[in-house]
């Protein structure tokens, strides 16, 4: 996992601090310098936090590239939304009968 190098080179690239990151996402300071160390596993809701507050995907910041799916959601709405659509929605009752 290339996490502690991918966090260090977008806090470089966008001129914000360890410090003021972990203020900014909600994270401990701590938590954040282990991470670019290697030395403490990953808590994905305060990976989400970060990527929101450095405005990266997640995906970004453990791979260091673009998340190849990213995009398969517009292609799939804008297709969605490209002519006449019936959508059909079924209740499923998953209560045990008697």
């Amino acid at each position: 996992m290339k996490l502690g190098a991918n966090l260090s080179a977008v806090c470089k690239q966008k001129g914000i601090s360890l410090a003021e990151l972990a203020r900014r996402a909600g994270v401990p300071k701590q938590t954040l310098h282990n991470w670019t160390l290697g030395r403490r596993s990953v808590n994905v809701e305060q990976l989400q936090k970060v990527a929101r507050v450095l405005e990266v995907s997640v995906h970004f910041l453990l791979y260091g590239e673009q998340d190849p799916f990213e995009s398969l959601g517009e292609e799939v709405l804008r297709e969605l939304f490209s002519g006449d659509v019936r959508v059909t929605v079924h209740r499923i009752d998953r209560r045990r009968r008697r």
